[in-house]
């Protein structure tokens, strides 16, 4: 009996952990960029960096490169992630909340990044 209430435990706590992994939630969530460089380099870092990596160093194997990658490219992956064309959880639930500015924003700044 006592395996059975710690297995339902369990499977709550996975099925809560599971909901905030398909939200994309985290706790350095922030609301949506302004039109600002200043704004557009804070959504990239808490946003993007995580696991695409500041400076060109990717956290993770499995995320791609961003850094240098065509603005049009870049927009276009992240409004298909967006508008769930494109299924990832977690990258669904990471950029489900940017406008169409804040996408073109970031793909303009990781287009553009590192040649100033």
């Amino acid at each position: 009996m006592e395996t059975i209430k710690i297995l339902r435990l369990l499977m709550a706590c996975g099925l809560i952990a599971f909901t905030f992994y398909l939200s994309g939630c985290s706790i350095f969530e922030k609301e949506n960029a302004a039109d600002t460089m200043a704004a557009t380099e804070q959504t990239a870092y808490y946003t993007c960096d995580g696991c695409h990596g500041p400076n060109n160093i990717r956290v993770e194997s499995m995320s791609p490169k961003i850094i240098g990658q065509k603005k049009v490219y870049l927009a276009a992956k992240l409004r298909d992630f967006r508008d769930m064309k494109r299924i990832n959880p977690y990258m669904n639930g990471v950029v489900a909340k940017l406008t169409d500015q804040d996408i073109d924003n970031l793909a303009a700044y990781y287009s553009n990044y590192g040649r100033n």
